[in-house]
């Protein structure tokens, strides 16, 4: 540190700089946006982005210190630069409702952009043009329509978004094909990328004998434009900073330190913007860049040693002439660097994906050494498609050969044992131990056995990826916000995960964007049950696509269906598709059981075997959850017919420590008569924001608190979830009181 002064203060800043950020509240939106959710605005901004969606244009616009974006419909002759007057109505981003959701908010926040606006009317104020920023645009889209033109549709939207950070035209099955097999970072426009354009123009301008302050200001001038273009990204950012304190060094005459040059980079980012340092892009671009550095020093070191044991040997030995690293040594090289940025970029991972693919390193040996190639033939081929365009498919051709590789590889990796490893969210303790050992081993190596280090470097690995909750030997439930739907997960005392529902009417894609994430934070993988009350699409889409999902997605051994009386059409195709997907299919009576060995116990209480009614949501499957002197109601879409069977059968009044509100909350359901002989100490309610139905009714509100039965309801607080040990319990509000 002492030969490092600049670095020092750079980490110095960034302590302050962080404390002032943790004590502010910078993080905040400002109060009156809140106030603006779901009414009519007037803002007068200038256009700083453009992009396209299929839908129509996107617009990003600064009013003063605050940025919006414009979801247009409507193509209109707007350029970059211009002034505009936009009327419409604003909405601010989703935050996240339920545990390992994608927080939108967030990430729009930490880009300055406040919320969305649905345009009504836009008028050109000003037509004053950013001309190089509208060019680049131009470029951009350009760029993209030739290279799908050449390469089709699939390979040439993933090339797009390696050479342009362009992801708008890709597969969501290719994105999520790279990610599971923990390759995706070759679909950003990563600052290895960037680096790649700036340093292969300044080494070509000093091979061509070019000074070196003019060929760094010749990298420069295409570095910048290009980071610009392809979104400037935090990591572009930080390649920017990066190549911009490289070149210095080489036009001053100094030495080139990387890890001063990282530290000054993180300083110029977070001062202006500290959010980043909830970034997982930030953190895994830095982290990367630094175990690189740390990866580098500890070959260095072994080097070193090496050499001086050399020369402690005695003189008579004959000298040995040096060899130049051979295909082995490049190999074990490669694989190094890849293991040390897995190694120090892990937590974030895990925070980030809630799973690492096993073989990921593995696939990272070849993959990245031939991004150089995928990187090379695009950029190559691009040329050639301006100045000789019969030419260009030749090297794109070359470039396709290596993406449709990488997608095969993918496929192939996921159908091997333990391809993915679910391991949930680690905890702030995990992360931190780990670091600090990783830390302990960087120190320790040239003092350390490799036999110690690698014992260290285990126990470090098994405290990160130790599931520890399954220690707990609470039973958690779980209401998760899906939206206007119903979905509950109950991890039970002896460890078995299962869901009762899983359906939304107003949530796309389910499974993907909430379910899985949330019961992969929760470190589950695999369910052992899931129940279906009833054949409503509200309680049953995100079911039907976790079971088209079961090779990248969460894996069901069972689905547990009401007795195949009540089937309807619905239930019917979900249990081809089960079959289909090798799930076991189970029906389930009144008085039959699911139980664990800690004591847990799952009663099917209805519709008894006397019920005649109609199918739907009156014959909803109707289940009791036992834990000791803990017990919950689960009552689905339950109403007319079926709460009259369901009470005529009942021998005696039942008091429940938990009650699931049947049909969201909806007047026909959860009538007096029902709650006066199943009294709960908590009722709680599933239903979406906004809900064109109203739920949950004023009626049924009415009702609970005549019965003096306290509530809680999805749309105000997020995923609710309940610990309890079978004898006292908790409830826990993910949104809390926002």
């Amino acid at each position: 540190m002492r030969k490092r002064p600049l670095m020092t203060a750079c980490i110095l800043f960034l302590m302050i700089r962080y404390m002032i950020f943790l004590a502010g509240e910078e993080g905040n939106l400002p109060p009156e946006v809140y106030s603006m959710e779901g009414k009519s605005v007037c803002v007068t901004g200038v256009i700083e982005e453009k992009t396209r969606r299929e839908k129509g244009p996107t617009w990003y616009i600064r009013s003063g210190k605050s940025r919006y974006v414009l979801y247009d419909s409507k193509e209109r002759d707007l350029k970059i630069g211009n002034s505009i007057q936009v009327t419409g109505v604003f909405y601010l981003f989703d935050k996240a409702s339920n545990p390992g959701e994608f927080d939108s908010r967030s990430y729009y926040q930490r880009q300055q952009i406040y919320g969305s606006i649905i345009p009504k009317t836009i008028k050109l104020k000003d037509d004053n043009i950013i001309y190089w920023k509208e060019w680049l645009f131009r470029l951009r889209e350009s760029w993209k329509e030739e290279l799908i033109r050449r390469l089709g549709q699939d390979k040439g939207a993933v090339l797009s978004g390696i050479l342009l950070g362009d992801k708008s035209s890709m597969e969501p099955e290719t994105k999520e094909l790279y990610q599971k097999n923990g390759i995706a970072h070759l679909l950003a426009v990563s600052g290895l990328h960037v680096s790649f354009v700036g340093v292969f123009v300044y080494k070509r301008a000093r091979k061509a004998g070019i000074p070196f302050a003019a060929a760094a200001a010749a990298g420069m001038s295409v570095l910048l434009p290009y980071a610009v273009m392809t979104g400037f990204s935090v990591s572009a950012r930080r390649a920017v900073l990066m190549f911009a304190c490289r070149m210095g060094a080489q036009v001053s005459g100094r030495v080139y330190d990387m890890p001063t040059s990282l530290a000054l980079s993180a300083a110029v980012i977070l001062g202006l913007e500290p959010l980043y340092l909830k970034d997982a892009g930030f953190l895994l671009s830095f982290g990367a860049i630094l175990a690189l550095w740390g990866g580098g020093d500890i070959t260095r070191r072994q080097r070193e040693r090496a050499e001086e044991r050399r020369e402690k040997k005695t003189i008579s030995e004959p000298l040995k002439m040096k060899k130049k690293p051979g295909f082995l040594a490049k190999i074990r090289e490669a694989a190094w660097s890849g293991f040390c940025v897995q190694a120090l970029t892990f937590p974030v991972l895990l925070s980030s994906y809630y799973e690492f693919p096993l073989y990921s390193i593995l696939i990272n040996m070849w993959v990245i050494p031939m991004m150089s190639v995928v990187m090379g033939a695009g950029l190559f081929g691009s040329i050639l498609c301006v100045v000789c365009p019969f030419l260009a498919d030749v090297p794109l051709a070359a470039a396709k050969a290596v993406l449709s590789f990488y997608e095969w590889n993918c496929q192939i990796m996921l159908k091997f044992p333990f391809a993915r490893v679910i391991t949930g969210c680690p905890a702030l303790w995990q992360s931190a131990l780990y670091l600090l050992v990783i830390i302990l081993i960087f120190f320790g190596v040239a003092r350390w056995k490799k036999k110690i280090l690698v014992s260290i470097f285990l126990f470090a690995g098994i405290i990160l990826l130790g599931n520890w909750k399954t220690f707990d030997c609470r039973m958690e439930v779980t209401v998760v916000d899906v939206g206007q739907g119903d979905g509950i997960f109950i991890k039970s005392p002896g460890n078995r995960n299962i869901l009762i529902d899983g359906g939304s009417t107003t949530e796309e894609e389910l499974a993907k964007y909430t379910l899985e994430p949330f019961l992969e934070s929760r470190g589950v993988g695999e369910l052992d049950y899931v129940f279906v009350s009833h054949g409503d699409e509200d309680h049953i889409s995100g079911i039907r696509d976790m079971l088209k999902r079961q090779e990248v997605g969460v894996k069901i051994h069972c689905l547990v269906l009401p007795e195949k009386r009540l089937w309807d059409e619905v239930l019917l195709e979900l249990a081809r598709e089960a079959v289909r997907q090798k799930v076991e299919i189970k029906e389930i009576r009144e008085g039959e059981t699911v139980w664990d060995k800690k004591g847990m116990e799952i009663r099917c209480v209805g519709p008894s075997s006397s019920y005649d009614g109609e199918k739907g949501n009156a014959a909803s499957m109707l289940l009791k959850l036992t834990y000791g002197n803990f017990s919950m109601l689960f009552t689905g879409d339950m109403e007319g017919d079926g709460e009259e069977s369901f009470l005529a059968d009942m021998k005696r009044r039942q008091t429940y420590s938990i009650l699931k509100v049947a049909h969201h909350g909806s007047k026909g359901g959860t009538t007096d008569e029902f709650l006066k002989k199943n009294h709960a100490g908590l009722a709680v309610i599933s239903a979406g924001q906004g809900n064109r139905y109203g739920h949950p009714s004023k009626e049924t509100v009415k009702r609970l608190e005549e019965q003096n039965i306290p509530y809680l309801c999805t749309k105000e607080c997020g995923a609710i979830t309940v610990r309890t040990d079978g004898e006292t319990m908790t409830v826990e509000k993910y949104l809390g009181d926002q």
